[in-house]
């Protein structure tokens, strides 16, 4: 018999799942917990394969059950349920060990399918990077063409590298997404590791292929392990030796970077070996200059690049209230000012409408075609937010974005 545990402060939520979720499911017992605290004292008496937990608890919240139960029963997997979804909550559930982030409200049925695969085993595995290339299983992933999530853990540093169908996605460390982060995370030296299959990544932040990003980090780690080698001869030398053989001038800032392959020999006969390496993807800091990508986006457009950086998310406008398009990243061969003049009626509707029968303020709505959603969303009081999206798009992290962003659209565009 295998034992799931549901925790929320909610008794309606409770007594739902309690009740509902193993059906199907015989060899499956259902506990339940209105706290944290509760939780733990049911883990330290019962065996419990799953946890499923509300994150907005009174006292020990979510988060801190996870963590307690990642540190002191490392085989029980853990599930966040949460009403009021957000990229930090996101983000750090998933790397303090919760195998899913599931937003209330949720088809019963989709709940038991992911119960089911987590009770089969089926979520992938756990160990040392000691004896094991990360590079290794980021190819055993792009072979097995994986949906998954491998988070690495080091004494000082914490990563996920995420897989959509066997490509590279996503990424995050520290401050670092994308690429910078991807890169940072084959680096580790040491740590645990953790490959979650049937993990959605939360947004798109990688474009290029997987062969690509592999070729790109072994040219990295090659140039790394010169340039290493090189230092550590440097330093062996004698000072007196150094001072000599470079004339008092410190070759620090200097002896390691590369001749361009034309002050050996010429252009016409270089070889593939000559070819300059790509060195180490740059972290972007607040005093970089911006890339010719960005210098040629408006600040309007950076921020509605967060709404198309979502999978299935293809043309994100800001339109005004009075039809006319303001700015706009959109697929190609779509009209984005036909989108804003024809939006305008339809978004205006909806908010008489909300009005008329006393529900208020209009916050966001969706229209559901056959080949995917639109959404509206006002943007202070002169604008609003069209978003279209492909058939089977994840509506919950664009809802997240919308609240993320709306007050940073409305600044940009007062400026």
């Amino acid at each position: 018999m295998k034992r799931v545990l549901v925790v929320d402060d909610e008794e309606d939520m409770l007594w739902m799942l309690q009740r509902n979720l193993n059906k199907g499911m015989p060899d499956v017992e259902i506990l339940a917990a209105k706290s944290g605290e509760e939780a733990l004292a049911i883990i330290s008496d019962k065996n419990v394969n799953l946890v499923i937990t509300d994150i907005n608890m009174p006292g020990m919240n979510g988060l801190d059950l996870l963590i307690e139960v990642n540190n002191r029963y490392p085989q029980t997997g853990v599930i966040i349920m949460t009403a009021y979804p957000s990229n930090a909550y996101k983000n750090e559930a998933m790397l303090s060990g919760s195998l899913r982030f599931i937003e209330k409200p949720f088809d019963i049925n989709d709940m038991r399918k992911i119960v089911e695969q987590i009770l089969k085993g089926s979520e992938g595995f756990q160990g040392t990077v000691e004896g094991i290339e990360l590079m290794d299983i980021v190819q055993f992933n792009g072979l097995s063409r994986a949906t998954a999530a491998l988070k690495v853990t080091t004494t000082d540093h914490e990563g996920m590298i995420f897989f959509k169908n066997g490509e590279v996605v996503h990424a995050m460390c520290g401050n670092e997404s994308g690429e910078n982060a991807f890169f940072s995370i084959l680096r580790f030296q040491g740590g645990t590791l953790q490959n979650i299959r049937g993990v959605e990544p939360p947004i798109v932040s990688i474009k290029k292929n997987l062969e690509s990003l592999l070729f790109e980090a072994a040219l990295n780690s090659d140039e790394n392990e010169v340039q290493d080698d090189a230092e550590s001869a440097l330093e062996d030398l004698d000072s007196d030796m150094l001072e000599s053989a470079t004339g008092g001038i410190n070759p620090a800032a200097n002896v390691f970077a590369p001749k361009p392959a034309a002050a050996t020999q010429p252009a016409d006969h270089q070889g593939a070996s000559d070819l300059k390496k790509p060195g180490p993807p740059p972290v972007k800091r607040d005093n970089d200059q911006p890339s010719p990508e960005e210098n040629d986006m408006t600040n309007i457009q950076k921020i509605l690049s967060e709404f198309t950086n979502i999978e299935g998310v293809h043309t994100a406008c800001l339109v005004g209230r009075d039809g006319f398009l303001l700015d706009s990243l959109a697929r190609s061969g779509i009209d984005a000012e036909m989108i804003g003049a024809i939006a305008s009626s339809g978004f205006g509707s909806a908010e008489s409408m909300g009005m008329q029968l006393g529900q208020g303020d209009l916050s966001m709505t969706m229209l559901e075609y056959g080949n995917g959603p639109v959404l509206f969303a006002p943007v202070g009081d002169e604008a609003f937010l069209v978003i279209v999206a492909d058939k089977d798009t994840n509506l919950g992290w664009i809802r997240i974005a919308i609240k993320k962003n709306s007050k940073r659209i409305q600044e940009a565009a007062s400026l």
